[in-house]
């Protein structure tokens, strides 16, 4: 039996073949120009005499080869994974340029354990009135173990005053109390009301807690001269005031996450910025700027807190001493001083984590730097610096008539911009910031256990011992995160390096 052939079917197909051969053969001649096109400029970069470009005769090379991701990069989150693809404004600052910059590559931080907001508040409340405890030693120690002595007790307690002892306590505790409510409504309330039960519980303990100041006061003014009240309210309130103005959130929490009204949903992202890796140099520096805000908010609070509490709980007891009791006053300052400076190295190495420096750090590799040239050549070829253009490693651009060269993977800042310098000088490496808290922390105790060695005394013998216990947690967490930050970010360098060896290799 002869085969049936069905003429329609096999012009349909033949018709299809066609048009499939035409689109292949169009393609294929496309690839060729564009790859000719492309040998064509790499020729032309690598042209010797003078026709290579003008910033090849002063020794600088515009031409660098992306690093194998660079091509298709896209807004990536801090775990590295890819969220969305290239922006048409990243293209066009690429295209601007013409060059392909080396995007750097972020070494992953591993995971470094840290205390919640509600326990470092309550590991403050106990320091806190541990150090008012000692001051009260310091202040009012009798020789009770002399055989001829009249006192039956090692403190005059007779001497201190009780609403003092209450205002030193409400003011210790009034962040831990509210750190303690909020996540006890956080767990109990439902999403659609917790906003507003936050609001009631803040203007409830704020009520309760100025109530019980104001008593205090009143009862402490009926005892004592009104410029001892003044001394004691007068540089908590202006300073307040000065760096948070007529806010009241501040008084209770020194957290530096942001509440939100679906705080519950979003909880993960608290306290915990995003860096995108983006090509963009406009959308760099304004990540650089939000993060910028958001660590001088912190230091803001860390500073004020560490500083409220040496001043409450040090110096407020100094104040109400009576006029004729002798102490030694050198001691009882350098205690202030001591728990001070312990407190500024506990509140940084909680508002600062790891994984937030690692943040800071990432957003300065793609921020850059730029280096002012003082002794330039007048023929010296520079660029019109363009703030949509991210600029290469060794590019030299022109700004407010100043010559300036680029240092980094990458640049976007802008040319003598010292808020840009500061926070790339401070950022590129994490573990520079960490080595001064150390420097503090290790100062500190080295000098305490000197002090410990010469002293005789047995309540300068116990001052200080609690103080360098206080201290001994703190140096673990900052030992701790210097070296996590020294090794990753000296492999990190490392990787870097290489990067720019082999991208200048490739260009030669």
């Amino acid at each position: 039996m002869k085969p049936s052939f069905n003429y329609a079917e096999i012009s349909s197909l033949y018709d299809i073949l066609k048009e499939r051969f035409i689109k292949s053969q169009v393609y294929e001649s496309y690839n060729s120009k564009l790859s000719e096109k492309s040998t064509w400029n790499v020729k032309l970069f690598a042209m010797p005499g003078g026709r290579r470009n003008a910033a090849g005769r002063n020794g600088q090379t515009k031409f660098q080869t992306g690093l194998s991701s660079s091509a298709n990069i896209g807004i990536r989150s801090n775990s590295g994974e890819r969220t969305a693809g290239s922006s048409a404004d990243d293209k066009k600052s690429e295209e601007l340029c013409g060059i392909k910059t080396l995007v750097p590559k972020h070494v992953p931080i591993p995971a470094v354990p840290v205390e919640s907001h509600l326990m470092f508040e309550a590991l403050s409340m106990v320091v806190s009135i541990i150090a008012a405890f000692l001051q009260m030693v310091n202040l009012y120690r009798t020789v009770w173990w002399l055989p001829h002595s009249y006192n039956n007790y090692s403190m005059n307690f007779y001497l201190i005053d009780p609403y003092l002892l209450i205002f030193i306590i409400t003011m210790v505790a009034r962040q831990f109390i509210y750190s303690l409510l909020r996540r006890i409504i956080n767990v109990s309330s439902p999403i659609r009301w917790l906003s507003a039960a936050q609001k009631i519980m803040r203007i409830g303990l704020l009520t309760i807690v100025m109530n019980i100041l104001c008593w205090c006061i009143y009862h402490m003014a009926e005892r004592h001269n009104s410029m001892k009240i003044f001394y004691l309210c007068y540089p908590s309130l202006s300073v307040y005031f000065v760096m948070f103005g007529v806010s009241a959130a501040p008084f209770f929490d020194i957290s530096t996450s942001s509440c939100g009204k679906d705080e519950k949903k979003t909880k993960l992202l608290i306290d915990k910025p995003l860096h995108n890796c983006s090509l963009n140099a406009s959308a760099i520096r304004a990540e650089v700027s939000t993060l910028r805000s958001d660590f001088n908010r912190r230091l803001k609070r860390a500073l004020f807190a560490s500083s409220s509490s040496a001043y409450v709980c040090g110096i407020a007891p100094i104040i109400f001493v009576p006029q004729h009791l002798y102490f030694n006053v050198s001691w009882v300052v350098q205690h202030v001083i001591m728990f001070w400076l312990a407190r500024i190295s506990a509140h940084f190495s909680h508002a600062y984590p790891v994984k937030y420096c690692d943040v800071l750090h990432r957003a300065a590799l793609h921020l850059g730097e730029w280096v002012k040239i003082e002794n330039r050549n007048s023929h010296m070829y520079a660029q019109a610096w363009n703030e949509s253009v991210l600029w290469p490693d060794g590019s030299v651009v022109r700004h407010n008539r100043e010559i300036y060269r680029s240092e980094g993977l990458c640049t976007a800042a802008e040319p003598g911009n010292s808020n840009h310098y500061r926070f790339y000088i401070l950022f590129r490496n994490p573990a520079l910031f960490f080595s001064y808290l150390l420097g503090l922390q290790l100062l500190l105790i080295c000098v305490q256990l000197f002090i410990l060695l010469r002293t005789n005394d047995w309540y300068q013998v116990l001052s200080i011992t609690w103080l360098l216990v206080i201290n001994y947690y703190t140096l673990f967490k900052v030992t701790r995160d210097f070296l996590i930050c020294w090794k990753v970010y000296h492999a990190e360098q490392i990787i870097h390096l290489k990067s720019q060896i082999n991208a200048n290799s490739a260009v030669q």
